[in-house]
């Protein structure tokens, strides 16, 4: 009897204690995040690490996939092989067509209650939201303030004619006036051209006419005087333009070996990196001499999506990091500090943003904003066809005609 008694209590000790350390030690969940902010790279594995602090069981494994190369195209190929990451990033509603088979329903995760709402909008498909904005970012011309004082100009251009007259002071001045980056296909094919789709009277009317053929790019205007544009920064810019990739703008401007650059906010930390005393702002890009062109392309680039074919486990824990880094006292930190971003999320401050940062709130603050449309391109557009023909074009290989065409037909097949 006694040993009967004795051999239950055992059992018994032997269940709690199962159960106890069953309890006690969760499962680790590893963690697949991908993002395309290449120059951010030491700061986002910075957050991956002050997750992983109060989230011990998940460990984050981080990957770039930015910069110069054509990430979209490596991120189809991994979900081809099995291989998609647990979290990663999408430019808008046109990419949430080509991965929506591949993303999660995020319906009232938190940072849905935080979020600005115009920030929410392009991922906000029939009441069901599917992406959490990373930032609002804006872009054009980054300038050096010192660099433009010492040319004695004393106020900044407003128009195409104005813009001009710029660059031929500063090249009186013994200045380059251009890095250009147009070895980058986002500098030229998407960031510069968006301006030119921006600036239309109806931006997304116009986009739909291209595709059913009511419009083209090669009668329109504003398109035709993009070349004016293109032949000022090529003339008055650095010796090898397609050769000159967006980390060398910043080396350029850094060094004070040109005075403008074509970017955005995103390329502040690494300028200030380079050169913490320059003194830089932002105008436009000026494509003619219409008033309406004073204006900056303001938008939220990315969305964090969730892999709805991860595991149950994976997408619950890629939900808590979109929340921590949108919510949590160290994300809003990144943001802003680490990160340089304009806030996509109400109560982060946007204090100790740099002269690029602020210039895009003083263009916000007056209303004198333009989208960006890219998000709802044809997929391959930009990357690559018009890349390869706006090369051709300052290559001096086709005439700006034959490349405005060029583009019309690439539309047509592939917004099909």
């Amino acid at each position: 009897m006694r040993t009967r008694q004795l051999f239950l209590v055992i059992v018994l000790v032997m269940a709690v204690t199962s159960l106890v350390f069953a309890g006690g030690e969760p499962e680790t969940v590893e963690l697949d995040f991908m993002h395309s902010k290449s120059h951010l790279g030491e700061q986002y594995r910075g957050l991956c690490d002050e997750f992983e602090k109060v989230n011990p069981n998940i460990k984050v494994t981080d990957e770039v996939l930015g910069g110069s190369t054509d990430w979209q195209t490596i991120l189809k190929g991994r979900f081809a092989a099995g291989e998609g990451h647990d979290v990663f990033n999408i430019e808008g509603l046109a990419q949430y067509e080509l991965w929506k088979e591949n993303i999660a329903d995020l319906t009232g995760e938190p940072f849905t209650k935080t979020a600005v709402p115009s920030a929410l909008a392009a991922l906000n498909i029939n009441g069901r939201q599917y992406g959490m904005p990373v930032n609002f970012e804006g872009y054009g011309y980054i300038y050096n303030k010192d660099i433009f004082a010492d040319a004695g100009i004393s106020s900044l251009p407003t128009s195409h004619s104005e813009l001009a007259a710029v660059a031929q002071k500063l090249k009186g001045s013994g200045y380059t006036a251009f890095g250009t980056g147009y070895a980058t296909w986002w500098v030229i094919a998407l960031h510069m051209q968006n301006v030119a789709f921006a600036q239309q009277d109806n931006p997304l009317q116009f986009m739909e006419d291209l595709t059913s053929g009511k419009a083209s790019i090669a009668d329109n205007k504003v398109f035709q005087d993009l070349q004016d544009l293109v032949d000022l920064t090529v003339e008055y810019g650095e010796e090898n333009p397609l050769t000159t990739d967006h980390n060398q703008q910043i080396q350029l401007l850094a060094n004070e070996d040109v005075a403008i650059i074509q970017q955005g906010v995103w390329k502040e930390v690494p300028i200030f990196k380079a050169n913490p005393d320059i003194n830089i702002s932002l105008i436009p890009l000026l494509i003619n001499d219409d008033p309406k062109m004073d204006r900056i392309p303001v938008g939220v680039p990315w969305y964090f999506v969730v892999n709805s074919r991860s595991t149950p486990e994976e997408q619950e824990a890629g939900k808590k990091f979109l929340d921590f880094m949108a919510n949590s006292d160290v994300g809003k930190r990144y943001a802003v500090e680490e990160f340089g971003f304009i806030p996509a999320f109400k109560g982060v401050s946007g204090e100790g943003l740099g002269g690029v940062g602020q210039g895009i709130l003083a263009y916000a603050q007056e209303d004198k904003t333009i989208p960006w449309v890219f998000g709802q391109w044809p997929d391959g557009y930009a990357q690559q066809d018009a890349f390869n023909n706006l090369q051709a074009y300052v290559a001096g290989k086709q005439s700006w005609a034959d490349t405005l065409e060029a583009l019309d037909e690439s539309w047509q097949k592939r917004s099909k």
